[in-house]
């Protein structure tokens, strides 16, 4: 849906409701101002703009990501790290929200993967694991 004629103040109304729905990133809202046709002059103003006024904060959305991704997905840390750089957010923040993941509820996922896949051959439970984002040494201490 264009929006050519979308005022810079529209666009960041539009911007301060998305970003209150739930928690996103920069390279979010820029995809969103590009789907609604902002001129691209203003996306560095209106990201500015919601950084101050905290309607984007790459800690948290970084802690929200990661939850999400173990609770959810039974994703690994390596995947779930992958996924957050690809958003390009400060590796400060992406290593402060892997840190806080719960061990127990970590090891609990990757040990119930294994169970679902007990059936599976080694070789493919293991390559499937892997893909998930657990490292070697996590698969080999839930087995």
């Amino acid at each position: 849906m264009a929006n050519h004629d979308l005022s810079k103040q529209e666009a960041l109304d539009k911007a301060e409701a998305y970003c209150a729905r739930a928690e996103h990133c920069a390279a979010d809202v820029q995809r969103k101002l590009y789907e609604w046709d902002v001129s691209s002059a203003w996306f560095n103003e209106i990201e500015s703009h919601l950084y101050d006024a905290d309607f984007l904060n790459d800690t948290r959305f970084c802690h929200a990501y990661v939850h999400d991704k173990v609770a959810y997905q039974s994703w690994g840390r390596l995947k779930i790290q992958a996924g957050l750089q690809t958003l390009h957010l400060p590796s400060s923040a992406i290593r402060e929200a892997l840190d806080a993941i719960d061990e127990e509820t970590y090891l609990s996922n990757l040990r119930s993967l294994i169970a679902q896949r007990h059936n599976d051959p080694e070789e493919k439970r293991l390559r499937f694991l892997l893909q998930r984002g657990f490292t070697y040494e996590e698969i080999q201490k839930c087995k």
